[in-house]
């Protein structure tokens, strides 16, 4: 049996990176078996050092980007190496830079300065670095390329996989409450356990691969198949895990068998969500499944499709930097097309997780659904037309923005606003959303995040002044998500978001979910409480509401913003998101209305989104300005050469 944690879909695998000032050490990673970067010159602005560290040798190189060596480091560590090591702990913390170069610090102290004594102690040799610096640089110019990316406004449903940077792994005891919590929120979903078991079993599979699976995990093979015995994917599913029990499965078997558990964790979608409408009372429209658009097959799709059946028949124990590097070259060629976005992103955010858990032999726990969704999600599509997302139709009326809900993984970041709709028309309002993404290097964060979100957006600007939106003509698709097109939105009236949570939340209808995109880990349903009863053990915030326990996820909150987890706690009325994952039900909150002084004031998750003058948020919107002015000076110079 699955763990908590190995069976959340959203199980935090790599914590955030960590605010930097970035003028001396505009880039450091933890890749390929190194710590490596690039180091400023501190007396010439053209030029830059590409340093490095190997792991467990602590062989070292540092030469300029035209492969000159540097003079101090003859013997023993230059000034740039310790600079490296220094921005490296700031970056991504002392004990995750101790584990992966395997040092053991004398006395246990893992800072910069113990790390460094501890390694030159063993008296490194010097390693030769003209191959590394050639692959650091390009990785690098890589780097900075993130920012030359356009941002795109159909949404990336996948980046509901990665949590704000506020995220760092649910504990189990609150995941354990949210389990026993479930059937107290919605009545008890038949065949809910056997489906998850189903996948579940699949799951454990692919831990150990499908190159040549243990005999023990044959019957976990064939209980996919017979999950979807009376579906239409029956014989192929069957067929699939035949030749995957004998090792011998084909691209086309993956996709079968990445199918067959999409569909399983589609009945389950549907069933959590039915559950939702009638404990809310929301009524749903149903609406035909449009065809996919149609794209043609492309080489980086099958590439793509290629590198997925790699890791497949590998395991995650299997996994090597060689293997998870493979989808690097793949991701850069697909991110420049908005009609590749999509899964280039997905890819990104996953390819970074398997590499930074490399190698996958040593791993002492594995996030089986997770790796499991994301790789499924993935092989997916990389059908031609899979992705495809066109607006059916179009939006005139006022648009209240309810609140918005942050996604980012190292190289993405997704602002999706939740919103009631009023049609001009005057037909029944309706709950829509309107996204905007944007790649971005990993050293971009919390504020930093909402400044390259925000231009490309005005709904975000709207949102934190409090305004509607009118819209006209704006394209809308069938799943109720706004292309959104400044050109066609101007801002409107004053619109208080707990008001109109207060008002239209419950007669708003809702609108239906695109087949790839039924799976428990994508809802996420606006509500509204208040009245309810707050209890705190622990980490763990739940709010009882007519005797109905509900755990609250205030982990999901962005870091850029006001709201905070005291606040939420403190709260009598909120505006959430209902999700599901682990097994069980929780609350992310978008906004909260508490007392302040003896004052009834509101706070909201988005209040920065758009700019504030909020003192905390002044100072965080200035770090973060340095930060992308930095990369932005290092991209003009080196990319535009």
């Amino acid at each position: 049996m699955l763990s908590d944690w190995e069976s959340a879909s959203t199980a935090r695998v790599l914590p955030p990176a960590r605010p930097r000032k970035l003028a001396k050490v505009p880039f450091v990673e933890l890749a390929d078996g190194r710590l490596q970067g690039v180091v400023s010159s501190g007396s010439d602005i053209e030029r830059v050092y590409v340093s490095s560290v190997a792991a467990g040798t602590y062989a070292f190189a540092c030469s300029t980007n035209n492969n000159r060596p540097c003079g101090g480091a003859r013997g023993s560590f230059c000034n740039h190496i310790r600079a490296l090591i220094t921005e490296a702990v700031l970056q991504y913390g002392a004990d995750r830079v101790a584990r992966y170069l395997r040092v053991e610090p004398a006395g246990g102290e893992a800072d910069a300065a113990a790390l460094t004594a501890a390694m030159t102690g063993t008296h490194p040799a010097q390693a030769d670095g003209k191959g590394a610096a050639a692959s650091v640089f390009s990785r690098f110019l890589r780097h900075l390329g993130y920012l030359e990316l356009a941002p795109v406004t159909v949404p990336l449903p996948e980046l509901h996989w990665f949590p704000p940077t506020r995220a760092t792994g649910s504990s189990g005891t609150a995941r354990v409450r949210a389990q026993e919590d479930t059937g107290r929120f919605i009545a008890t979903v038949a065949g809910l356990d056997e489906a998850l078991a189903a996948v579940d079993a699949f799951d454990r599979a692919l831990v150990a691969g499908l190159l040549r699976p243990r005999p023990d995990r044959v019957g976990d093979l064939t209980g996919l198949g017979r999950a979807v015995a009376g579906s239409p994917l029956a014989a192929r599913v069957a067929e699939a895990a035949e030749k995957a029990a004998a090792g011998a499965a084909s691209e086309d078997h993956f996709v079968a068998l990445a199918a067959a558990r999409t569909a399983l964790f589609g009945a389950v979608h549907d069933a959590l969500t039915a559950g939702v409408d009638e404990a809310t009372g929301r009524t749903r429209e149903e609406r035909a499944a449009a065809d996919p658009a149609a794209r043609p097959a492309v080489n980086l799709l099958a590439a793509a499709r290629t590198w997925l059946s790699d890791l497949a028949r590998a395991g995650w124990q299997g996994i090597d930097h060689d293997l998870a590097g493979g989808a690097a070259p793949i991701v850069s060629a697909m991110l420049p097309h908005p009609e590749l976005r999509r899964l280039g992103t997905l890819l990104d955010g996953f390819a970074a997780e398997l590499a930074a858990s490399c190698p996958g032999a040593a791993l002492e726990r594995i996030p089986a659904r997770r790796w499991g969704d994301l790789w499924s999600r993935a092989l997916l599509l990389t059908r031609p037309g899979a992705a495809g997302q066109s607006a059916a139709g179009t939006a005139t009326g006022r648009l209240l923005p309810l609140g918005v809900d942050l996604h980012e993984h190292a190289t993405a970041a997704q602002a999706q606003v939740h919103a009631v709709f009023e049609p001009a028309d005057g037909t029944a309002p309706r709950l829509v959303r309107a996204a905007v993404s944007v790649p971005k290097p990993d050293t971009v964060v919390e504020a930093g995040v909402w400044q390259l979100l925000r231009p490309h957006l005005s709904l975000l600007a709207a949102l934190g002044e409090g305004r509607a939106m009118e819209l006209d003509a704006m394209p809308l698709t069938d799943e109720g998500d706004l292309i959104w097109d400044d050109t066609r939105a101007r801002k409107g009236d004053q619109a208080d978001a707990l008001t109109t949570a207060r008002v239209l939340l419950p007669t708003a209808t809702a609108l239906p979910t695109a087949p790839l995109d039924r799976h428990p880990a994508r809802i996420a349903e606006p509500v509204f409480l208040e009245g309810y009863v707050r209890s705190q053990d622990g980490d763990t915030l739940t709010f009882d509401v007519a005797g109905q326990a509900l755990s609250v996820d205030t982990d999901r909150i962005p870091t850029a913003s006001p709201l905070t987890p005291e606040a939420v706690a403190a709260s009598h009325a909120c505006i959430g998101l209902l999700r599901w994952d682990g097994g069980g039900f929780r609350l992310q909150p978008l906004a909260v209305e508490t007392t302040v002084r003896k004052k009834t004031v509101a706070v909201h998750a988005g209040a920065w989104a758009g700019g504030t003058t909020d003192k905390a948020g002044v100072r965080a919107e200035k770090a973060a300005t340095d930060a992308v002015t930095v990369l932005r000076e290092r991209a003009g110079r080196l990319l535009r050469k």
